[in-house]
């Protein structure tokens, strides 16, 4: 298929056409969350629940997830302007990529231990969330717990409804339901879209409030730069142990980006919060280019 064999030129495409095209396409930011449940749909859609193993990795990747993200807003939050640390506050806290899995398989990984770790991961971050998010930033009209239900409310059916709707599926309409691997292109193109417009929002933030927080734009950009590789050394390091360096270097290192935007954009005051992430989303998709490139190229050599 077409989209397939160039799926790896869709994301760069998206980022270019999001910057151009930053005028008509940011008006659209409220589709987003439609997108990811459409993804995260047709990513779970392949999943055999019932092979899939709780491991110890599992929990170790969670816990580190979470403490990291604590730990270094809360530096953050002493140490820099709020702009700064809610936008590092995002990228840090929100969860593995949905294509993390694909990857994963695609570099010869265990596919179980990342799906488990997306499914758990997701689950741990529609809660964690919206109690950090109204810790970082609370309004005077409304009470924490208010301000924590309301974003729970946003965030929890995002993540969690695409799951319940497939499981409701597999048991009233199973033969459907195993149709459904077979239109997982869907989830490349509408991650292409849903990346085109999370810039064109971000491109909108910053050419018209841009000029009034340029040191913390690069700041931001750098710190988004040196935790992506950062997390994806970390998680290589957690998993060498147990034989997972693959699975959970992309656990750690590949973030939903589209999501944290979305969350960054839709819930803090400054839309400029958006920038770690969109800084993220083109280091990780070069690092994990970069790694499929020389993961083909050491496969070519061992067949010849």
């Amino acid at each position: 298929m077409l989209l397939k064999k160039y799926k790896s030129l869709l994301l760069p495409l998206a980022i270019i056409l999001g910057i151009i095209f930053y005028k008509q396409l940011h008006i659209f930011i409220n589709l987003v969350p439609f997108f990811i449940c459409v993804i995260l749909f047709f990513a779970y859609s392949a999943l055999h629940f019932r092979r899939l193993r709780f491991k110890k990795i599992n929990l170790i990747l969670l816990v580190v997830h979470l403490v990291s993200a604590i730990v270094i807003y809360a530096l953050c939050y002493v140490a820099f302007k709020p702009l700064v640390s809610q936008s590092i506050l995002v990228g840090l806290i929100c969860p593995v990529a949905s294509a993390s899995s694909a990857v994963v398989g695609v570099l010869g990984g265990d596919r179980e231990v990342s799906i488990v770790h997306t499914l758990c991961d997701n689950a741990m971050v529609s809660i964690v969330a919206p109690i950090m998010f109204s810790l970082a930033e609370t309004s005077s009209d409304v009470t924490f717990w208010q301000s924590v239900v309301t974003l729970l409310a946003k965030v929890f059916p995002i993540m969690m409804l695409p799951m319940i709707a497939l499981i409701i599926m597999r048991r009233f309409f199973p033969r459907q339901a195993f149709k459904l691997s077979k239109y997982e292109w869907l989830s490349i193109l509408l991650w292409s879209i849903s990346l085109m417009i999370n810039f064109s929002a971000t491109t909108f933030a910053v050419i018209h409030m841009g000029h009034q927080y340029l040191n913390d734009i690069v700041f931001i950009t750098i710190a988004s730069f040196v935790m992506c590789v950062l997390q994806f050394y970390v998680g290589k390091k957690i998993g060498k142990p147990f034989n997972q360096s693959i699975a959970s270097g992309q656990a750690l290192g590949q973030r939903n980006t589209g999501l944290g935007i979305w969350m960054a954009y839709t819930y803090f005051s400054n839309p400029l919060t958006t920038i770690y992430c969109a800084g993220y989303s083109l280091w990780q998709n070069m690092f994990n280019s970069l790694q499929m490139y020389l993961y083909d190229t050491k496969k070519q050599k061992t067949t010849l």
